[in-house]
């Protein structure tokens, strides 16, 4: 099992350095993949058939996908467009971040749900899954898409890192110290020590990350440096906390539907979904912190 793990990890690894060497475009290309692919995983857990799924999340990811790619061409050419084309593009910007605020804000709330639902489950309505399903991933990948497009690969890669940190390191804290189980009704094997060393963990790597390599543009090294300590720790804070979540509202969903893994696409981690769970909530919510970050609305 840890073979097929560590070959399936080096494998993702290689084909997104990969992508990345080709450029922007193909690198989004692959991640938009990645993001269609849990998409039509997170549909079947809503019921629906693979077929079905799999030509709902075709046609979302793909026109998703599409209109992005061709936005992508007229930003390109948008200093010659029309006054006209201009305010068009600027009212598509406006609507665009309005729906990651919203995303991000169901988000939250299913967040409160979660923390109330612990100890006694989550039961969570098929049509709301359905619906979930359509509109969340697509979010996650934008807000990838657009955090990448806006800030550079390097805030990008600090957002993955802070998801990355904290669920390795809450995974290790829980196996050596996990005693109060986090949530017993819907993944059972979580402890608040194992949140509480990945949150511990996040914090202050992000500090060392701020203070030793200041030169390199990260969400805490922007926030350190234009903000101060206090503002990265609540940030961090709320972005593993929404990590957490999207493992565990993935979790009930499974439980749910009564299977393990979203799918077997991923020899030795299941699914696309399974492995993108925790980015669904923080790649919107993270962009839409850089937007922030960037317009100064924070200070």
């Amino acid at each position: 099992m840890l073979k097929q793990r560590v070959i399936t990890a080096i494998v993702l690894l290689l084909i997104l350095i990969g992508a990345y060497w080709l450029g922007p475009v193909a690198f989004a290309g692959v991640m938009a993949i990645a993001f269609i692919l849990a998409q039509w995983e997170w549909l079947k857990l809503s019921g629906l058939s693979s077929a079905a799924s799999a030509v709902v999340a075709a046609i979302v990811g793909g026109t998703v996908t599409a209109m992005t790619y061709l936005a992508y061409l007229d930003l390109q050419m948008i200093h010659e467009a029309s006054r006209e084309f201009q305010m068009l593009y600027a009212n598509l910007s406006g609507l665009f971040v309005m729906y990651l605020a919203v995303i991000t804000l169901l988000w939250v709330g299913i967040s409160i749900r979660v923390f109330f639902a612990r100890t006694t489950g989550l039961p969570v309505n098929r049509i709301v899954v359905g619906v979930t399903g359509v509109f969340f991933p697509p979010a996650a990948w934008l807000g990838f898409v657009a955090m990448y497009a806006s800030f550079g690969i390097s805030m990008v890669i600090s957002l993955l890192a802070i998801v990355w940190v904290a669920d390795i390191m809450a995974y290790f804290t829980g196996m050596a110290f996990g005693k109060h189980r986090m949530s017993p009704a819907i993944s059972p094997k979580k402890s608040w020590e194992g949140v509480a060393g990945g949150m511990l963990s996040v914090m202050i790597l992000g500090l060392i990350f701020a203070w030793f390599f200041p030169e390199i543009k990260t969400i805490p090294g922007v926030l350190v440096q234009s903000m101060g300590t206090i503002v990265w720790l609540v940030v961090a804070f709320v972005l593993v906390s929404l990590s957490i979540v999207g493992d565990l509202f993935e979790s009930a969903l499974k439980r749910q539907a009564g299977i393990k893994d979203s799918s077997n696409l991923l020899p030795g981690h299941g699914g696309f979904y399974d492995r993108l769970d925790a980015m669904m909530p923080t790649l919107p919510a993270g962009f839409l912190l850089s937007v922030l970050i960037a317009s100064g609305t924070l200070g």
